[in-house]
């Protein structure tokens, strides 16, 4: 697995900006919150300037930033902001494995041994390529929306699956695939509750979110 960094969750300012990157030595976060505090109070900008991102100082100059930064009286309102650490372990199929911290060392914040899980769009999406590729036909029919299971069985699934159509139905899943592996962005709404992924010129993968899970509406 690959750790990467996701989210110094500072303050909406910082988080705008990336993590702050210290000049010097590096510090943990809230030594570098109170670092830009203690420069912005004491008027030194130039200072509280390079505690801002690399992405951040492309976008804004010198004097942009001090312009954002006004009167310096917006800076209170940062005073007491509380730092959250996370970070997330990418899978070998693209999946992610969120973590945090907590007093002092990361914890896992959700099963990694849960291998369909149905929180978001995307793990929704990766959860039923897998469970189909797996042939696990009682898991699949848990991705069919409520509407639809009185009359969607495990054998009209295998059967739906194993078929004629199985070649048509591989070349949409391999479509599915392809697209999360580029990154493309799941659309949501409108309406609340549902999410598209496009998949090509008039193809896409309709979802809807029941109970907390999101379901497969439709492959298109």
């Amino acid at each position: 697995m690959r750790f990467a960094p996701r989210r110094l969750a500072l303050l909406a300012l910082l988080v705008a900006a990336g993590c702050p990157r210290p000049p010097a030595a590096a510090v943990g976060p809230e030594s570098a919150l109170q670092a830009y505090l203690n420069a912005v109070a004491a008027g030194r900008l130039d200072e509280a300037y390079n505690w801002m991102s690399a992405d951040y100082r492309k976008t804004h100059d010198r004097a942009a930033f001090e312009r954002a930064l006004g009167d310096r009286r917006g800076a209170e309102k940062l005073r007491g902001a509380r730092v959250e650490l996370e970070a997330e372990a990418q899978l070998p199929d693209g999946e992610r494995l969120p973590l945090v911290m907590e007093n002092g060392a990361w914890r896992l914040a959700r099963d990694p041994l849960d291998f369909y899980p149905q929180r978001t769009p995307a793990e929704a999406l990766r959860s039923f390529l897998r469970a189909v590729e797996n042939r696990r036909y009682e898991v699949v029919v848990r991705f069919v929306p409520s509407r639809y299971r009185a009359t969607v069985t495990v054998d009209a699934v295998r059967a739906r699956w194993e078929g004629e159509r199985r070649a048509e139905l591989g070349q949409q899943l391999d479509a599915i695939r392809a697209a999360l592996a580029r990154g493309e962005p799941l659309e949501l709404g409108p309406p609340e509750g549902e999410a598209r992924l496009q998949l090509g010129e008039r193809k896409q993968a309709k979802l809807v979110r029941e109970d907390g899970d999101w379901k497969i509406e439709s492959l298109e």
